[in-house]
């Protein structure tokens, strides 16, 4: 399910009272927001914002009442039951009839996305100040690609030729072993699968693509043989992004499948920033972690934008702890197991995430967009692999493992970056038995 957001729900009707209902039990926590309602004490506390609306003036006004509420920049998702006109505000539209299911999808994914793009923009900037960003690890190709599976079908030359009049390129792999060639070979902005008399095919195919890390944020779009929301929930549960109907026109269907494949190319856009922001002069070597000059850097910039309610910010302090007594290891096979754990660390977090190696023991990972359930989430993971993982010593028959500390913190009012540095070490150290028997 993920992580538990908060969204803001607006609508003319009550049925955004049911709708905040359903949402809940995909972990989004819905704020129904009026014309008249006062405004929010904490606009941060917001991820996204949802409009149900019947007309454009809808939209108008859910986008007043939500920006009078919670001032700020969020995605903004609006369903609908007709095509959208163009407005810069609206990150995503859904059309009517939906399921809460893919509303939730969608407000979690443009959620990431958003955070990604804004501490991208905030990264950079910093790793400006340590010189030049250096080349992009991963450009993207200024024409959209497009995987279409299935068979060869009148809807596929349809797709392929409005496609193309929009100047994006269509590949056809009309079995699914050709398609996961395709997947493997070069990345995809949106994979359309044909379902027609091959729905299991389908579904197998888009769950795979959701186990595979590389794979997990390609959008696919199911193209349906039949109306209704029969098999919509199953579909929307095995990781589909949007399911096109018979009745669905052309060109819908071509504006559908580029704004999601737009929404990719953004994300790859943000991580290539974000990978762009890793070169010598904001590393540490030897861990492959970002080093403690750069990352307190980072750390005040986003305090300052966290002091504009810009973002929401939590800090995690690790603290990896070796066996004492008759396992304890010698120094060096400690301090390999050390930079071996650093190297899980960066791996484990997010890509908009940072973290630094600021004691010989002591880790200190930044997590924008993150409140303190979700940090306490992230800790617990990266305890439960370091703690099962075994590190070699010096006597190859006797293996250890770490034992990982963690404590989270919330920036204060007018704190630095370098108090509130210190002040989550102290506070990891306090909960440190050793330390408290010492």
């Amino acid at each position: 399910m993920g992580r538990e957001l908060n969204v803001l729900l607006f609508a003319m009707t009550d049925r955004v009272d049911g709708l905040g209902r359903e949402l809940e039990s995909y972990g989004l926590h819905a704020r129904v927001v009026r014309a008249d309602s006062p405004p929010a004490r904490q606009p941060r506390a917001w991820a996204c914002s949802i409009i149900l609306a019947e007309s454009n003036r809808d939209v108008e006004d859910g986008l007043s009442a939500v920006q009078r509420f919670a001032p700020g920049r969020r995605p903004v998702i609006v369903v609908h039951p007709d095509a959208l006109a163009a407005n810069d505000s609206v990150d995503s539209w859904i059309r009517e009839p939906t399921l809460p299911v893919q509303i939730a999808a969608r407000a979690r994914a443009l959620s990431r996305l958003h955070a990604m793009e804004e501490v991208a923009k905030r990264r950079t900037a910093v790793t400006a100040l340590y010189g030049d960003r250096g080349r992009n690890l991963d450009p993207v190709d200024p024409t959209p690609c497009v995987l279409y599976v299935g068979d060869a079908s009148p809807r596929f030359m349809a797709l392929q030729h409005i496609l193309k009049d929009a100047d994006a390129e269509v590949i056809g792999a009309f079995s699914s072993y050709s398609a996961f060639d395709y997947l493997h070979e070069r990345p995809f902005d949106a994979v359309v699968l044909n379902a027609a008399g091959k729905r299991d095919t389908a579904f197998t195919i888009s769950s795979a693509m959701r186990r595979n890390a590389r794979l997990y944020h390609t959008p696919v779009l199911l193209l349906d043989s039949e109306d209704g929301s029969q098999n919509a929930e199953e579909a929307y549960a095995r990781g589909v992004s949007d399911i096109i109907s018979p009745r669905t026109s052309d060109v819908e269907m071509r504006d559908r499948i580029l704004a999601l494949a737009a929404e990719r190319r953004r994300r790859r856009r943000a991580k290539s920033a974000l990978e762009g922001c890793r070169e010598p002069r904001t590393l540490d070597i030897e861990t492959g972690l970002f080093h403690a000059g750069f990352i307190t850097s980072h750390l005040q910039d986003l305090i300052h934008a966290a002091a504009r309610d810009e973002i929401s910010l939590t800090v995690l302090a690790l603290k990896a702890v070796a066996p004492l007594g008759v396992d304890q290891p010698d120094a060096a096979s400690t301090e390999k197991a050390i930079r071996q754990f650093a190297a899980m660390l960066r791996h484990l977090l997010r890509t908009e995430d940072a973290a630094a190696r600021i004691d010989s023991d002591t880790f200190l990972a930044i997590l924008p967009f993150t409140d303190p359930a979700g940090v306490d989430c992230v800790a617990a993971r990266v305890a439960a692999i370091a703690e099962c993982t075994a590190f070699e010593s010096e006597n190859p028959l006797q293996p250890f493992r770490l034992g990982i500390l963690s404590v989270s913190v919330e920036v204060q009012p007018d704190e630095t970056a370098e108090a509130l540095i210190e002040r989550t070490v102290r506070q990891l150290h306090r909960n440190d038995p050793m330390a408290a028997n010492a």
